[in-house]
C-alpha cells in the first residue's frame, strides 16, 4: 500500500489520489494500479504511472551538471560574505556597458512620451561597483549576469555570470589572497605566479620591458612566423605572439602579473612602469582578470578616452563613457581600491572538466536566437 499525495499519469493527464488507496504492482512493461474507493470497491488501472512529490514523470532528474552548477554558485556566495565581503545588487540596464575596447554590449531602446533612449546591457558590473566604493562601501561582491554580443564558442556565451569583488584601502596582493583561498575550496592545484616578461624570455627568448616598441614586437613576429599587417598595433602583436606561443604551454593554475603599460586598461602603473594587473589562467583558459585600479578622475578620463580611440581603431560600437562615475569620485573620492573579475562558468568548467559552455545552463542564447529564426520563416 502507498501512503500521501501521488498523481496517475497517462498520455491524456493526470489524476490526483490521496491516501492509502494505492496498490501498485510491475505487470511486464506496464503498471497495474489497484484504487480501493470508500465503499469497498476496487478500480483497477493498466498502463498508468504513479508519480509522488519529488519524483519526475520523465525519469531520471536531467541536468545534473546544472544543478551542481547552482550548488557551486551558492557556494562561493558563502565563501565571500564569510570572509566579511558585502553583497550588493547592482542595474541590468546602464547607460555605459563598459569601455572595454574588444566588447560589444546589446543595445535596448528605452521608450518615454515623445522620448527615445539607448541603454545598453553591461558587459561588467564594473561601473556601478565602484560608484558604490564612492558612496563608502569597501568590501564587496556581486554575481551578476552580464552580455556580450558575438561572443559564441564552447567556452563563450552571449550572457554569463561574472563575479566581481573590490577591496578598499588594498592592493593585489589581498585579492590575490582572496583568490588563492577560493581555489582552495574549489580543489585547484598551487597556483604558480609569474610575469609577462619570464614568459617572453622563456617561450621568446625576448627580454620584454615598460619600454618595448611596436617595432620592436613587430620584428620578433616576423622572426617567429607570426601574423601581422601594417595597421596593427603594439597590443594586437602582443595578443598574436601571446596566443601562438605563449598560451599553449599554460597548465595548472597560473596567475600573471607585470602587463605592458599599454595595456593597463583602468589600472594603474607600478613604480618601474609596468601595469599593475594580472590575470589568472587555470587549464589554459582566462578565468579572471585583477586591476590595482586608477582611482583618480582625471585620470580615469583619459584612461576611458583612449579605450574610446582603441575601440575605434578595432571599429567596435562607438560609447560615451560614464559620467557619473567621474564626478562622484571628484565630489566623493574613490579609495585605493583593488578589484578582479571572475568568469563563474569558465571556473566551474575548469574545476568539472566540462567542455560545453551550455550545459551549466537550463536555457541558453541559442534558444533565443533559433526561436527568433523562426519567428521570421
Amino acid at each position: 500500500m502507498l501512503d500521501g499525495r501521488y498523481f496517475l499519469t497517462d498520455a491524456l493527464g493526470r489524476l490526483e489520489v490521496e491516501g492509502s488507496a494505492l496498490k501498485k504492482t510491475q505487470n511486464g512493461d506496464h503498471v497495474v494500479v489497484e484504487i480501493t474507493a470508500k465503499n469497498g470497491s476496487v478500480l483497477v488501472c493498466g498502463g498508468a504511472k504513479v508519480v509522488s512529490r519529488g519524483e519526475n514523470p520523465h525519469g531520471a532528474m536531467p541536468g545534473k551538471t546544472i544543478q551542481d552548477f547552482a550548488r557551486f554558485l551558492g557556494t562561493v556566495r558563502e565563501f565571500f560574505l564569510k570572509r566579511g565581503l558585502s553583497e550588493v545588487l547592482t542595474p541590468t540596464l546602464v547607460s555605459c556597458p563598459g569601455l572595454e575596447p574588444n566588447l560589444e554590449p546589446f543595445a535596448v531602446e528605452i521608450k518615454r512620451a515623445r522620448e527615445t533612449r539607448l541603454v545598453y546591457l553591461p558587459t561588467s558590473p564594473e561601473i556601478h561597483l565602484k560608484k558604490a566604493l564612492t558612496k563608502g562601501w569597501t568590501d564587496i561582491f556581486e554575481i551578476k549576469s552580464v552580455f556580450r554580443k558575438g561572443e559564441f564558442s564552447p567556452h563563450h556565451e552571449n550572457e554569463f555570470l561574472m563575479l566581481e569583488w573590490y577591496r578598499a584601502y588594498a592592493d593585489l596582493a589581498l585579492i590575490q589572497e582572496d583568490l588563492s583561498a577560493l581555489l582552495e575550496i574549489c580543489g585547484a592545484p598551487k597556483l604558480e605566479v609569474t610575469t609577462f616578461a619570464t614568459l617572453f624570455d622563456r617561450h621568446l627568448d625576448f627580454k620584454l620591458t615598460p619600454q618595448t616598441t611596436r617595432e620592436e614586437l613587430s620584428k620578433l613576429c616576423l622572426e617567429k612566423g607570426v601574423h601581422q599587417t601594417p595597421d596593427d598595433s603594439f597590443n594586437d602583436l602582443f595578443h598574436r605572439l601571446l596566443i601562438d606561443h605563449i598560451e599553449p604551454h599554460f597548465t595548472g593554475a597560473l596567475l600573471v602579473r607585470n602587463f605592458p603599460p599599454s595595456q593597463a586598461a583602468l589600472a594603474k602603473l607600478t613604480p618601474d612602469g609596468w601595469a599593475d594587473r594580472f590575470e589568472f589562467y587555470w587549464e589554459g583558459l582566462e578565468i579572471a582578470n585583477a586591476f590595482n585600479e586608477v582611482n583618480d578622475a582625471e585620470e580615469l578620463r583619459k584612461r576611458w578616452q583612449a579605450e574610446k580611440e582603441e575601440r575605434a581603431h578595432l571599429g567596435t560600437l562607438p560609447l560615451e563613457e560614464d559620467h557619473a562615475l567621474i564626478d562622484a569620485i571628484r565630489t566623493n573620492g574613490m579609495p585605493p581600491t583593488a578589484g578582479i573579475a571572475l568568469g563563474m562558468e569558465r571556473l566551474f568548467m575548469a574545476i568539472t572538466g566540462s567542455e560545453e559552455i551550455r550545459d551549466l545552463r537550463l536555457f541558453a542564447s541559442d534558444d533565443l536566437f533559433n526561436l527568433a529564426l523562426k519567428s521570421q520563416i
